[in-house]
């Protein structure tokens, strides 16, 4: 499996394919069931674009809750067929380069996605995520979480800083809430914050508290730290000269292997 990924890559082949939507499903309804009602208490959004939506679980979960205005967004290669949203819901969009849909939204969700893309499209990303919404449900991999084609995993400060060019304050709400309910993935747990155009932060009382706490508390999730223990211990046994020379190549590589493919 793991050769078969890497001769996609060289061959320009995108990493994600049907097993890859079909093995993330499970775990995404999962963690939307506990979280959307959440949001809904929170927000009150009435439409909401899910950007780098897969094959649309978190959509579903806020459609059976009753918002009927879902819009999701991700590459061509979604099959529509495999969809948990109409498709007329989806459009297929290339995340990694500059994109704007017309419409505006209430709410919008990046989850899980932005580590997945280039490092050189991070701002564009962030600022295409503004011009959809002024709340955004955001999560993103930290380094050494591991996954299938994490290009850019970078700590919660990284993302804020890029939002905060826009005006959009970073509110630590979700994760003091679902931090011990292991019915969500650990990955949204840990990395799952919002933020709020300083615009609509007077208007809505949860938002007014949470600016007046900080958002400087550092939680890593348990299965970051092993996979951090684990590579550490398997760095070690190598000759240094090996080390030196190879680094990066085997950092990634034992990424992938320690990575499940549960994994987004």
């Amino acid at each position: 499996m793991l050769f078969e990924k890497v001769r996609q890559r060289r061959n320009g082949q995108p990493p994600y394919g049907p097993v890859f939507y079909q093995n993330q499903l499970e775990g995404a309804l999962r963690s939307a069931k506990v979280v959307v009602p959440l949001l809904i208490t929170m927000i009150k959004p009435r439409s909401i674009v899910d950007v780098g939506c897969g094959l649309g679980a978190w959509l579903r979960v806020f459609r059976e809750q009753g918002i009927e205005r879902t819009v999701g967004l991700d590459g061509s290669y979604i099959d529509p067929v495999s969809l948990e949203i109409p498709s007329e819901c989806f459009i297929p969009v290339d995340l990694a380069k500059p994109f704007q849909i017309t419409e505006k939204f209430d709410l919008a969700l990046c989850l899980e996605v932005a580590e997945h893309l280039p490092k050189s499209s991070a701002d564009g990303f962030i600022c295409a995520l503004v011009k959809l919404a002024p709340v955004i449900v955001f999560s993103a991999g930290i380094p050494l979480q591991g996954g299938t084609h994490h290009t850019n995993e970078q700590w919660p400060e990284y993302w804020e800083e890029r939002f905060r060019h826009h005006n959009y304050q970073m509110l630590d709400l979700i994760r003091g809430l679902v931090w011990k309910n292991s019915q969500v993935a650990w990955w949204y747990r840990q990395n799952m914050f919002i933020y709020v155009s300083e615009d609509v932060i007077s208007n809505n009382p949860a938002f007014r508290d949470a600016m007046e706490r900080t958002n400087d508390l550092m939680l890593i999730h348990q299965s970051v730290l092993e996979r951090h223990v684990a590579l550490r211990a398997i760095l070690k046994t190598l000759p240094t000269r090996i080390l030196g020379a190879t680094y990066r190549r085997i950092e990634r590589v034992l990424g992938s292997v320690l990575s499940t493919t549960h994994l987004p």
